[in-house]
């Protein structure tokens, strides 16, 4: 567990994701915050079903004339929609990203992480900073 602080308030990353875990039914979720090594930052990586994923986008659009890559790039951008959803269960004074890094086709997984920091920190540092988290990971 790690904590986070903003101003003169402390969140511990525990409850965060506890939060993450009640209101989402991700295939796993693990709490990197204290690799991030900040005490401004929550991170957490989150797995996806690509399977379930790939079936919706296959619902909604025209599967018969979409080429792989344009298959691999919906999956990609349905997985970064659905981990941005959990900046509704952060608590205010934050901003968040959400960035689907890997898809493994065999396993029929996606990885994702989810970044929250102070929101007096701005969208590019934001950025900066889950750039360099995402360097670190697999």
């Amino acid at each position: 567990m790690s904590y986070v602080i903003i101003g003169d308030k402390v969140y511990s990353s525990d409850d965060i994701f506890k939060g993450i875990k009640k209101e989402f039914e991700f295939k796993e979720i693990k709490d990197l915050t204290a690799g991030s090594k900040r005490d401004d930052t929550f991170v957490f990586q989150i797995t996806l079903d690509a399977k379930s994923i790939k079936l919706e986008i296959l619902e909604e659009m025209d599967a018969e004339n979409m080429e792989e890559d344009e298959l691999v790039e919906e999956l990609l951008s349905s997985s970064d929609e659905q981990v941005m959803m959990i900046e509704d269960v952060i608590p205010e004074g934050f901003i968040g990203y959400a960035y689907t890094y890997k898809y493994d086709n065999d396993m029929e997984l996606l990885k994702s992480i989810f970044v929250a920091v102070d929101e007096k920190l701005g969208e590019s540092k934001l950025r900066e900073i889950a750039g360099r988290i995402l360097k670190s990971l697999d």
